[in-house]
């Protein structure tokens, strides 16, 4: 099952992988110069900004000397504390041995020649505990850390921070499984909100950053290419009424080159910008097609013929003929669209 499971995400993400970069020869990512506005209704930025906001809420392990390095032994004040313990004939901490301090810390743990070494519990004055392999002193290999009420992170360290494979959870439901480096997520992992809306793919620095799917509790999903939490570049999007939109996107927007498909043989190919229709553009619903000009997201204005309509670009959108002159067989074909289950036009 497992085996099946990543065998269609292979292959989903080489077909993704063929047509952005098929798309990225011809069309970049920035706005072209001649297109205008387009409004998105039912704005999928907004359900993506507001799980975005909710990544940083829950970054509480980002190395900061409060959390990250507070359960280091080297980082207390070893003159405000007592040791009870065994010693070696040198008078150096080897064995079981434990440390109180006067701010109501303590570790328990296993001394080699004063440091700590092999395993060890950290009760923190505040309540969180760290439980886990220590070297030298510092947290490295195995460990488990228990915030107080809030959340859990079980998994590798690595000098006192989050290194290798871990996973995080809150008392919300929220989790995150993945890689760190240098106490934050980077590399790959999933992370998945208590609504039930989850990303997986690349991150670096704590935020969403490369290639990943994005699945919320809506319907909605999300294929492509991310920058900072946003998403940006090629991308594509299936709606939870069956809706697909195959394209660029800036900042969380439609913007570029895209096409936007309803459902059956309905289709809008052309330019975007700001999450908005605008600029030159072709509407297809069944056998008809038709070429125009779109502002805001409303269409100006029809021309008579794809001549006329060719006639309206200059030099620089040349390069962007070739997806004019798609057929409907053409467009799905290219995006594995199967009209068989879509859902009919409204």
């Amino acid at each position: 099952m497992i085996k099946n499971k990543v065998n269609t995400i292979i292959k989903t993400y080489r077909n993704y992988n063929k047509r952005k970069k098929e798309l990225s020869t011809i069309v970049s990512s920035s706005t072209p110069d001649n297109t205008a506005r387009l409004q998105e209704t039912n704005s999928f930025s907004n359900l993506i900004n507001s799980h975005n906001n909710n990544i940083n809420n829950y970054n509480h392990y980002n190395n900061s000397d409060e959390n990250i390095k507070s359960h280091s032994i080297i980082q207390k004040n070893m003159k405000k504390c007592k040791f009870y313990g065994k010693k070696d004939s040198y008078g150096r901490k080897t064995g079981f041995g434990i440390h109180k301090w006067e701010d109501g810390s303590k570790f328990s743990g296993i001394f080699y020649k004063d440091k700590v070494k092999g395993w060890g519990i950290f009760n923190h004055n505040d309540g969180d505990i760290y439980q886990g392999e220590y070297t030298n002193d510092r947290t490295n290999g195995y460990g488990e850390y228990f915030r107080q009420n809030l959340a859990v992170y079980k998994g590798y360290w690595l000098n006192d921070s989050q290194y290798g494979i871990g996973m995080e959870t809150w008392n919300d439901g929220t989790g995150y499984w993945g890689e760190y480096t240098g106490g934050k997520k980077e590399g790959v992992g999933t992370y998945r909100w208590s609504d039930g809306t989850s990303y997986g793919g690349e991150w670096n620095n704590n935020a969403i950053d490369g290639f990943g799917f994005y699945n919320h509790g809506n319907g909605k999903s999300f294929i492509g290419t991310w920058k900072k939490n946003h998403i940006n570049g090629y991308g594509e999007c299936t709606y939870a009424d069956g809706k697909k939109y195959f394209g660029f996107y800036k900042h969380d927007k439609k913007c570029g080159f895209g096409v936007f498909h309803w459902g059956k043989k309905k289709y809008y190919v052309g330019f975007w910008n700001d999450g908005k229709q605008n600029g030159l553009g072709k509407f297809i619903k069944d056998d008809n097609i038709k070429y125009g000009v779109w502002k805001d997201g409303k269409k100006e204005k029809w021309f008579n013929d794809q001549k006329e309509f060719f006639d309206k670009f200059d030099k620089s959108d040349e390069k962007y003929k070739s997806f004019f002159n798609w057929d409907v067989n053409h467009i799905n074909k290219f995006f594995d669209i199967d009209i068989k289950n879509v859902k009919k036009d409204e």
